[in-house]
């Protein structure tokens, strides 16, 4: 998928992959991160800040799971993020996450879902757009729009201040990825 969508001249690509071995982890995030680097696009891996450091790749996504683990952690990973020139995205879904996400400065705060969505078992309701709204005004960081985003609403997001849209089903399940 990395290789298609570099193909199609996507520049931005979130790697997500979930109950893997070690080792195929740690391959396929280093095929990812320098096919990235040879198309000139960012690769930002989900989850493995220790894979990212490693492969060198442009930025890590944090949920608010794994974002806690990361805070009371004793080796300080998001320093070692920070001093690897490894970008920060966080996801949030309510202003406590917000606020805490703000306070770490991150390279962008994804809000989401902002629809219904089935790529992800979540425990928040869909956002929507009036929400996205008001985050927009409450942020100075770019933020992404995550969530049931089929490519119909990618108008919208952007007029409702998404600086960054991230879609999934909208490319996988689509019967002609050029169009």
């Amino acid at each position: 998928w990395v290789q298609r969508l570099l193909d199609l001249g996507v520049r931005d690509i979130q790697l997500r992959l979930k109950n893997r071995p070690t080792g195929e982890l740690d391959r396929e995030v280093g095929e990812a991160a320098e096919s990235c680097r040879k198309a000139q696009a960012r690769l930002w891996v989900n989850d493995y800040w220790e894979l990212a450091l490693r492969h060198q790749t442009y930025g890590v996504h944090i949920g608010q799971e794994d974002l806690e683990s990361l805070l009371t952690a004793p080796d300080q990973p998001l320093t070692a993020i920070q001093r690897g020139g490894v970008r920060l995205g966080i996801s949030t879904h309510t202003f406590a996450e917000l606020g805490r996400a703000v306070a770490l400065r991150p390279s962008y705060i994804s809000l989401g879902p902002i629809f219904p969505t089935a790529s992800k078992k979540v425990n928040f309701g869909p956002q929507g757009l009036a929400r996205l709204k008001q985050w927009r005004r409450l942020v100075d960081v770019p933020l992404v729009a995550i969530g049931g985003i089929g490519l119909e609403a990618v108008p919208a997001l952007q007029k409702a201040g998404a600086d960054g849209i991230c879609v999934i089903s909208a490319l996988t399940k689509a019967s002609d990825l050029v169009e």
